[in-house]
């Protein structure tokens, strides 16, 4: 109470004195105190902030009043039952004038009844002629005012549901976990919403089911609440519970809402019924081997499936979901990539069976990172992935599915009365039998993928109002690979546990996060080497005296392990880290790690800028340092970096960082051979960005790599977004990168006579790449419930490789021409005969080198959410796509980036075009 004084004394001085003073102490600060500056008529207060936050102390408060009124949800809010709640009427600036009142009048209420909460905000705005924009639901609109409720409903101070809106009316939810950060945007709840607009401000009114939400089985209930209203004229964030910029905000600082009690459960059964259609007009390439078309496709094929998702809430804390025969098409196409390194392509997950309660299975700290490689011990994306088998090459036609079926999906996810949070899912795939047919017609089978089980089970414990928690996560797929092919590729198993955990003190000014797992997968001999031998570890390596290559194991384990602590309060901020990942251990089959057999060592050191400026409405300055060794003691990464990031009072932005590499040792480069060195370097780049608050935006950049060993890269990025009649957005993202690798993989041959690198020759190639990829998007919004998306991405990628080379050398970065004779063909043209000591005792064949990759990825999304919760989509997808390799082709041209012959390249190619309706029903008995 006694810190409380000063704010209550000036607030008084502030009614008593003779001009207006509008803006007190915000109730979120523990500290305060209040500056007068004199004006023509009047006298502006305004609150300073000083000192920690104190939740217990400073959490705003509100109240929800029982109705048994009835509703029309029209954003009129004419009901009088509304004038039961009491008002909330202070939210307080975030940016620009951090701690003032929010500059419009601002008035929110709260009512529930059995079945739903009831929402009311009142945005009144005399200054402008707002506009009813549109965008599809959970989109953004940077240009426009926003309103949002977010509910704590467990009130566990780690998860907060999301409700939102702008002017014209589109829905917005999702989850926010922790400490701000988005947990699920794809989370779409089943609720109602209307806006209105007049002369005098902008009305919204929500009503929320209960069955919605996660909450207590409790007689009182007391959830977290906070608001958010953003003014978009003069760039305005305000909110009810109040953290200053130089504080860690989140779903810990909610402000509290209480008065809700003896609400029912709600319905708890939720089904969604679904079916599908698809057509697929493709080109089916024949076989120069045979004089028979492809019995397996046509060229116009059909497709329909029929399914069910279910859901059902058992009490008010825990659901279960689950689907049969589950529809996992991807509306959403993975955007063309070219990967010539050694690790696989990361994509996001956009299935919304897995996608919906992701939060819970998170596993380690989400904010805060200071540095270190990720393991992610759960990556959906392995459920159902393309069959990894293949067919004997023998097979002229195959006919192997882009994804494996599931049988059927469950998972169970809520909280316990006691705070634990807690999730299990488990997913079962059917075995895939590939069809085949030999150069004579004869018909043949394949198994490219195994029955797997899936499985994975989360707990967490959430401690001290939010501010620490520790939990535990378990994975394990088994598969039923049997004796043949797939045994030998295959693991049999694979099983991974983790502990992680996180302390926050000192009101959150610092934070110690940490994570520790273990993992063991089992197979046979052939499968198990494959798995030490694969680019995350390279335990074959000829002299990595640290490592125990064992070609006849039957298992391999290993453990993970990450420690942070940051300082995350005040103008100063940093924090130090530290990773290991042991050689052993393997998660891929169920989770997603690139690296293996590294210890890192990150730090993190920087200065915010803790309110706007005069000129600047923010500014961040950061260096960083990271170290990395692998289990040997190689030094193989290290560098140092400072990065910038400043918004000017006009709204525009630059961005800025600059690194530089040090000299390390490699133990990736030769893929499995020797340790080579990687020479020192630097990398930077600069953005620039012009006002969010317009009706068009751009955003451009430049980047730069150079190294010691003559690689270096240029990229040049521009977006430009524009915004029609209020309902239509169109964004153009061109990017292009020219690209000089020095020493670019190719082969690794065998060769008794290489005895100074252990027995082969690991051959190289300088490589010139050229890409251009230009993503284009158009939005039509023809109302809130009625969207239309369109998505092209033309995309172009040149490499022309140089003359082959060896490395000279172990523990160098030194090269010798790879045979006397470079440039011999094979008699059928395909590739090159090398003959390295030109006595002609051995020859080795290469590859084709030189490529040109043309691809455009086109689609169009159709949405009309025709009732509440059932949607209709009709969409269409078109793939044009080339990869040709080599240099023995007639026109030599191969390799060479030439804008206009391939683009004319490149809409020439005939298209795959595939259309799908798919329709949904949602029912709530």
């Amino acid at each position: 109470m006694r810190r409380r004084l000063p704010c209550v004394l000036g607030a008084l001085f502030a009614a008593w004195a003779p001009a207006t003073a509008w803006a007190q102490c915000a109730p979120a600060a523990q500290g305060c105190e209040l500056e007068a500056s004199a004006g023509d008529s009047a006298v502006t207060t305004i609150a300073r902030f000083d000192g920690p936050y104190s939740h217990d102390r400073m959490a705003p408060r509100a109240e929800a009043v029982r109705t048994d009124g009835r509703f029309v949800i029209d954003g009129v809010l004419g009901e009088s039952a509304w004038a039961a709640a009491p008002p909330i009427t202070e939210l307080w600036q975030v940016t620009p004038d951090e701690g003032r009142l929010v500059s419009e009048s601002t008035e929110v209420r709260i009512l529930y009844d059995d079945d739903y909460l009831y929402v009311g905000a009142w945005l009144w705005d005399d200054e402008r002629d707002l506009q009813p924009r549109m965008v599809r639901r959970d989109g953004v609109l940077r240009d426009s005012d926003f309103f949002a409720v977010l509910f704590d409903s467990y009130h566990d101070h780690r998860v907060g549901y999301r409700f939102g809106t702008w002017p014209g009316g589109v829905q917005k939810d999702q989850t926010v976990i922790a400490d701000g950060g988005i947990g699920d945007v794809s989370w779409d709840a089943v609720w109602d919403l209307e806006s209105s607009i007049t002369d005098d401000g902008w009305f919204v009114e929500m009503r929320i089911p209960f069955s919605q939400l996660r909450y207590r089985d409790e007689e009182v209930l007391r959830w977290g609440l906070q608001l958010q209203r953003r003014v978009s004229g003069n760039g305005e964030l305000a909110e009810f519970a109040f953290s200053p910029q130089s504080e860690p905000g989140g779903v810990a600082r909610y402000g509290h809402l209480d008065g809700i009690r003896g609400i029912r459960q709600g319905k708890r059964l939720e089904l969604l019924p679904f079916v599908t259609a698809r057509a697929e007009y493709t080109e089916v390439p024949g076989s120069d081997r045979v004089d028979f078309l492809n019995p397996f496709r046509s060229g116009s094929d059909f497709f329909g499936n029929a399914g069910l998702d279910l859901k059902y809430r058992l009490g008010t804390a825990f659901t279960l979901d689950a689907t049969v025969n589950p529809d996992f098409g991807q509306v959403e196409q993975d955007p063309a990539v070219i990967n010539l390194t050694a690790f696989e392509t990361r994509f996001d997950e956009k299935r919304p069976f897995f996608v919906e309660g992701a939060d819970i299975f998170q596993f380690g700290d989400l904010g805060g990172r200071v540095g270190g490689s990720e393991a992610q011990l759960l990556y959906s994306r392995r459920i159902g992935r393309p069959p990894q088998g293949s067919t004997p090459q023998e097979a002229t036609y195959r006919d192997i599915p882009g994804s494996t079926a599931i049988l059927g999906a469950l998972k169970l996810s809520g909280r316990t009365s006691g705070g634990w949070s807690m999730a299990v899912l488990d997913a079962v795939t059917n075995r895939v039998q590939a069809p085949w047919v030999d150069a004579v017609g004869l018909r043949h089978e394949a198994e490219v993928e195994p029955t797997s089980n899936y499985f994975a089970a989360r707990a967490r414990r959430d401690l001290r109002q939010g501010t620490a928690s520790f939990g535990m996560l378990a994975t394990a797929v088994n598969r039923a690979v049997g004796t043949g092919a797939l045994a030998s590729r295959l693991r049999s198993s694979a099983y991974s546990l983790g502990v992680d955990g996180r302390l926050e003190w000192s009101s959150q000014a610092w934070k110690l996060a940490g994570k520790l797992s273990g993992s063991r997968v089992t197979g046979s001999a052939e499968a198990i080497a494959r798995t030490q031998r694969s680019s995350a570890r390279y335990m074959d390596r000829p002299d990595a005296e640290h490592l125990n290559y064992d070609p006849n194991s039957n298992a391999l384990s290993g453990f993970y392990g990450k420690l942070d602590l940051i300082e995350q309060s005040g103008s100063w901020r940093g924090g130090i880290g530290l990773t290991a990942l042991s050689p052993g251990f393997e998660v891929n089959d169920l989770g997603f790690q690139s690296w293996a057999d590294r210890i890192e060592t990150a730090t993190s050191f920087g200065y915010r800028q803790p309110r706007v400026g005069p000129r600047l409405r923010s500014l961040s300055v950061t260096a960083e340092g990271r170290r990395t060794l692998n289990f040997g003691g190689d030094v193989v990464d290290a560098a140092a970096g400072i990065s910038l990031n400043a918004v000017h009072s006009s709204f525009n932005g630059v961005n800025a960082n600059l690194t530089r590499e040090f000299e390390v040792w490699d133990d990736r480069l030769t893929r499995g051979g020797p340790l080579t060195r990687r020479p020192a370097g630097y990398s930077g780049r600069i953005g620039f960005s012009t006002d969010q608050r317009r009706d068009w935006q751009v955003r451009a950049g430049f980047g730069f790599i150079e190294d010691d060993g003559g690689g270096w890269s240029r990229r040049g990025d521009l977006n430009f977004w524009l915004r029609l009649l209020e309902r239509i957005e169109l964004n153009v993202g061109p990017r292009i990168t020219r690209t000089h690798t020095a020493a670019q993989y190719v082969k690794t041959v065998s060769d008794p006579s290489a005895t100074a690198t252990f027995g082969e020759r690991h051959v190289f190639a300088p490589l010139d790449q050229t890409t251009l990829g230009i993503e284009t998007e158009l939005m039509v919004a023809f109302n809130p419930k009625l969207t239309l998306e369109v998505y092209a991405q033309p995309f172009v990628s040149s490499g022309d490789y140089g003359a082959l080379m060896e490395l000279a050398r172990p523990r160098s970065f030194e090269f010798l021409r790879y045979g006397r004779d470079r440039g011999s063909r094979t008699g059928d043209g395909s590739g090159f005969r090398v003959d390295p000591d030109g006595t002609g005792a051995r020859v080795f064949e290469v590859r084709p080198l030189d490529f040109d990759f043309r691809s455009l990825i086109g689609n169009a999304v159709l949405r009309w959410e025709w009732r509440t919760g059932s949607t209709l989509f009709l969409v269409w997808q078109q793939t044009r796509s080339e990869r040709l390799v080599g240099r023995a082709t007639e026109d030599g041209d191969l390799g060479r980036f030439e804008l206009g012959p391939d683009t004319r390249a490149l809409f020439g190619l005939k298209p795959d075009n595939v259309f799908m309706l798919k329709a949904t029903y949602w029912l709530n008995p």
